[in-house]
């Protein structure tokens, strides 16, 4: 597995925060600040990580929860947001369909569903979650199971998000000719 370098320092950490800060306005770096959210935040959390004032932030926030880019999570601890992953979803496999053919789209799928047959064969099951790991296997043997199984898993997304796309790119096909 490949080492990621030394940690940067504090300084250049400062200087890249501060760029982005100038460089992007509050709307950009609260959309950047959703689409990094691995669990639910509260709009002061965002509004910290967006540097801006917690109003903005709810704002904001108010705006792609309509859009549906973020979704709003109330509970005891009050408002709390996370993104929309099945809009992340959606958005990937718009591009994809935007910057490719229908026939390249399809060339990829088939290309991907071939490695993914391959991954069944290899481990003579249906998806990764089905493969029942080794107990006596080494922690290298472990690692590099794990390994396979991961990119397996990538597999099976970029199969669905490019499908996606197809569906996507002849829904506007059949717009076009209509």
């Amino acid at each position: 597995m490949p080492e990621f370098g030394p940690e940067p320092d504090e300084t250049t950490l400062t200087e890249e925060h501060e760029d982005w800060t100038e460089s992007q306005d509050t709307h950009e770096r609260i959309r950047g600040v959703i689409a990094g959210l691995q669990e639910p935040a509260t709009a002061a959390t965002v509004a910290e990580r967006a540097t801006c004032s917690t109003n903005a932030a709810r704002k904001h926030l108010g705006k792609f929860v309509a859009l549906g880019v973020v979704r709003q999570l109330e509970d005891t601890q009050g408002a709390r947001y996370v993104r929309n992953e099945a809009y992340f979803r959606w958005r990937r496999a718009n591009e994809l369909a935007e910057r490719h053919t229908i026939e390249e789209l399809l060339d990829v799928v088939a290309d991907l569903e071939t490695q993914a047959e391959q991954f069944q064969q290899q481990f003579g099951a249906a998806t990764p979650a089905d493969v029942a790991l080794p107990e006596e296997a080494t922690h290298a043997e472990l690692e590099e199971q794990l390994e396979k199984l991961s990119r397996w898993a990538t597999i099976r997304e970029a199969i669905d998000r490019h499908k996606e796309a197809i569906r996507i790119s002849r829904h506007e096909s059949d717009k076009l000719t209509a």
